[in-house]
């Protein structure tokens, strides 16, 4: 499976996800999350595909530059239709353009490292960070919504799909 595919693959069920929940429970504040909600963990998993997309057309990306768009949040809708834009423009994506990623892994303002990287390997990024963010929202579901069901897969690295897969056949 090419990297395009896998990314259209978790999308696609983050999708599903969306359209089960609630909008009540989407932007409900969780315990469990410190008080965010699924809702901003939703957002902050497309605003980096996002961030990606845009930003590579002009040569650099900085995923702390993102919107930070409420309704990305609040609507499952919203939030549906932001997906659907994303997998529309993965397609047409540049995988071997080469860019600049800005990061600033410090506390202070305007200490920024500039990375030379191409935007193939920054999906990958964005791949495995909307993984990590599937998982969050899969224990807040398990947590807050015991009757909404998610796949076992949802959330879990392929790796470990793999890892897994291999000690049942041992």
């Amino acid at each position: 499976m090419s990297l395009l595919a896998a990314n259209k693959v978790i999308l696609d069920s983050v999708i599903d996800f969306l359209k089960q929940v609630t909008e009540v429970d989407y932007r409900q504040p969780l315990a469990v999350f410190n008080g965010s909600s699924l809702g901003e963990h939703t957002r902050h998993i497309i605003e980096f595909y996002q961030c990606l997309i845009a930003h590579s057309a002009i040569g650099m990306v900085n995923y702390d530059l993102r919107l930070r768009n409420r309704e990305l949040q609040e609507e499952p809708v919203k939030a549906i239709e932001a997906l659907h834009e994303v997998l529309e423009a993965l397609a047409v994506l540049p995988l071997d353009r080469v860019i600049t990623l800005e990061v600033n892994p410090y506390t202070q303002q305007g200490v920024v490292q500039q990375v030379p990287t191409i935007v193939e390997r920054e999906l990958l990024y964005v791949f495995d960070h909307a993984i990590h963010h599937m998982a969050l929202i899969k224990i807040g579901v398990h947590t807050a919504l015991p009757d909404n069901h998610l796949p076992a897969d949802f959330g879990v690295a392929p790796s470990t799909l793999r890892s897994r897969v291999g000690h049942s056949a041992a």
